[in-house]
């Protein structure tokens, strides 16, 4: 093997190293999937999620889920039941280059902790399904935009995640985008709710 040969080699491999390095999942607290308990969100009133997280990229990943909501009689109507599903697009808030520097020449600790707080945007949409077995089913569609931590317990052999997020989900129909609803005691309802997530 020559001389330029070698070089040639030895800067492919430089470079290959280089990429794999940048293009390493940069947060801890990843999960392939979970169980999601959500009030007031695509599902109305409370609804029992599954989540997936098939795509992860560096500091962001993309999530799908599905679930079975339940809706209290209410004025009228029967006791209901929701199908929510959606899909969105989690991106990572942390500046971790700024903890690592932090933890190193502050603590001297090299290791990452034990237990940490990562904090991610979520932004997507979604559809819920409401059956009514005394009455008419309705179709809601949902924008989707939340602030969410993520809770990791780095605890053998499986890293586990608890999730805690605030969301807001307007409500999508033929006249745009509304934030609110009437209430049937008076005011305004917001369409915003909470969500407590467990990683599997």
């Amino acid at each position: 093997m020559t001389v330029v040969k070698k070089k040639y080699l030895f800067f492919l491999i430089i470079l290959l190293v280089s990429y794999s390095a940048h293009s390493q999942i940069m947060y801890r607290s990843r999960y392939k999937s979970a169980i999601l308990l959500e009030g007031f969100g695509i599902g109305p009133i409370m609804s029992v999620n599954y989540e997936m997280a098939p795509i992860r990229n560096q500091k962001s990943y993309f999530a799908g889920r599905i679930g079975l909501g339940y809706l209290p009689a209410n004025f009228g109507n029967g006791a209901g039941y929701s199908i929510p599903a959606g899909a969105t697009y989690n991106v990572l808030l942390n500046n971790l280059k700024k903890g690592i520097y932090k933890r190193v020449m502050n603590k001297c600790k090299t290791k990452p902790p034990k237990f940490d707080l990562e904090y991610f945007a979520e932004m997507g949409g979604g559809h819920s399904w409401v059956i009514y077995p005394t009455s008419t089913n309705r179709h809601y569609f949902n924008a989707y935009g939340a602030l969410k931590v993520h809770m990791l317990f780095d605890i053998p052999p499986k890293t586990k995640v608890i999730s805690l997020k605030v969301s807001i989900n307007p409500r999508i129909n033929r006249s745009g985008i509304t934030f609110y609803e009437s209430s049937p005691l008076g005011g305004e309802n917001f369409f915003g709710g909470f969500a407590l997530g467990f990683s599997l």
